[in-house]
């Protein structure tokens, strides 16, 4: 049931990405929009989910420190992440968004949490490393610029997985339950990035709400990612973070590539192609 859920969640993360990718289409891909962004996906998602919790939300200083932490590592990667779909594609910005979700919570995993360390797990790290690196060999390579943002993508997405691990697990704090942290995560998300565009240079007028569009994506945004991330914390607690990481990781490369090509008419490069295969192998290695 467990491995059912999680394959859920990640069609759903790969959903969201498109979201994300037609935003940055029709408002492009500065930082005060990028901000904007995240300011209605968080207040979306507070709103959302504190309906869920029957508008009554138990507090928790451990449980809000957590969520600021996670909603600013993720506020960071979706706004790096709109320079790399505009300069790269959908498939690119989730093979490093996704291999960092995974190899670094596995790793945390292993030194923090006593989870097992194998020869099959250590050869698919290589293989996802490796995957990572061919990625840029093609005929296309990825600029300097792209490259290093993309590396900032894969650490922040790691921090993102795990902070929310480690909330999961944590014993001893008065931890709030999985619909109660995805509100935390989404008022953390939308206070941080009100703040941020109080000191952003502004591309145009921040508050204006020009687009109905846009606002609409990130109601839509907030819906798939709060119930991806809400399967993600429910299984969080059954599976451990050496499995649950790498099937999430797998899943949405697969689908965010098949998404791009339906939607947006990507084609990936014969060198993201091979490395989102050998990714996707490295992956089922750790299962």
């Amino acid at each position: 049931m467990h491995y059912l859920l999680v394959m859920i969640s990640t069609f759903l993360t790969a959903s969201n990405f498109s979201l994300s990718k037609r935003y940055q289409l029709t408002e492009g891909t500065g930082m005060e929009r990028g901000l904007r962004f995240n300011m209605y996906l968080g207040l979306a998602t507070a709103v959302i989910f504190f309906i869920l919790c029957g508008f009554k939300v138990a507090f928790s200083w451990f449980s809000l420190l957590m969520a600021c932490a996670m909603s600013f590592c993720a506020a960071a990667y979706t706004i790096l992440g709109f320079s790399v779909m505009k300069a790269g594609n959908m498939a690119l910005y989730t093979l490093f968004l996704m291999s960092g979700g995974m190899i670094l919570p596995y790793i945390f995993g292993v030194l923090f949490l006593n989870e097992k360390l194998t020869v099959l797990r250590i050869v698919g790290l290589l293989l996802i490393f490796a995957a990572v690196v061919i990625s840029n060999r093609s005929d296309r390579p990825i600029s300097k610029k792209i490259l290093i943002l993309c590396v900032a993508i894969f650490v922040f997405n790691g921090f993102v997985s795990i902070v929310s691990k480690a909330h999961q697990v944590a014993e001893g704090y008065a931890a709030v339950n999985n619909t109660e942290f995805v509100l935390y995560t989404g008022l953390a998300k939308f206070f941080l990035s009100f703040v941020a565009l109080l000191f952003c240079k502004k591309e145009q007028k921040i508050f204006t709400f020009s687009r109905k569009g846009s606002i609409l994506l990130a109601m839509g945004s907030a819906v798939l990612s709060g119930i991806a991330y809400s399967i993600q914390l429910f299984s969080a607690k059954e599976l451990p973070a050496t499995v649950l990481y790498p099937m999430i990781t797998g899943g949405v490369i697969i689908f965010s590539a098949l998404i791009a090509r339906v939607l947006f008419k990507e084609k990936p490069t014969k060198a993201q192609l091979i490395s989102i295969v050998i990714c996707f192998i490295g992956t089922l290695l750790f299962l």
